[in-house]
């Protein structure tokens, strides 16, 4: 884990209850528009959220049947998202790119969510971290990745991100990807210097 990776963590777990609150406010269906539908058609099983945060998104899943494993880093974050959680959700410290302390079962996910995440992970580490999430998807799986288009925030250091790069990892990994809205969707905290693409990654 590079030091900027560490810096942010720390910054999250640090500012824990103003980042609690403030991805609360939004809702997870508004925020998760572009894909909402493969959840009214999926069967419920297990779904992976990494970069859980305040577990806006798990609990959301979890709602809708999924049993989910929680990851997030940011210790002060991950405790304060844990007091407030679904009971079908299961929190883990765990960090990209190599996600090594993920529970024993399951082996695989259905489902494997990186809403916010990606741009904090620097270039060097993201074929790693691809090729890790491509081992943890079963086959019939789905994976949504969400790519931050706009300013970087010192306090919590954000790389350039591009549809390009990320299609090309899921095919080193046999994997497709698929952008979801090549016009880039406003953001849901109504700033306007910033921008998302939502990534659909599957097997073949």
């Amino acid at each position: 884990m590079t030091s900027s990776t560490k810096n942010t963590i720390k910054h999250y777990s640090e500012k824990a209850q103003h980042y609690f609150d403030l991805y609360n406010s939004v809702d997870a269906e508004s925020v998760h528009t572009d894909w909402k539908a493969f959840l009214q058609q999926a069967e419920a099983g297990f779904a992976l959220d990494v970069g859980a945060g305040g577990g806006r998104d798990a609990n959301w899943l979890a709602e809708k049947g999924w049993k989910v494993i929680a990851v997030e880093p940011a210790n002060e974050l991950r405790n304060l998202a844990q007091a407030n959680s679904h009971n079908s959700v299961t929190w883990c410290n765990a960090s990209l790119p190599a996600l090594t302390t993920l529970p024993q079962a399951p082996k695989t996910y259905d489902l494997i969510l990186l809403s916010a995440v990606w741009m904090h992970l620097p270039e060097s580490e993201r074929p790693l971290a691809l090729n890790r999430l491509a081992d943890l998807l079963s086959e019939n799986g789905i994976m949504y990745i969400s790519l931050r288009f706009g300013s970087n925030d010192d306090a919590r250091p954000m790389h350039p991100v591009s549809y390009e790069e990320l299609a090309t990892l899921a095919q080193s990994n046999g994997l497709t990807a698929r952008n979801l809205n090549p016009v880039p969707s406003q953001d849901g905290l109504q700033r306007d210097d910033v921008k998302w693409v939502t990534v659909e990654v599957v097997r073949g």
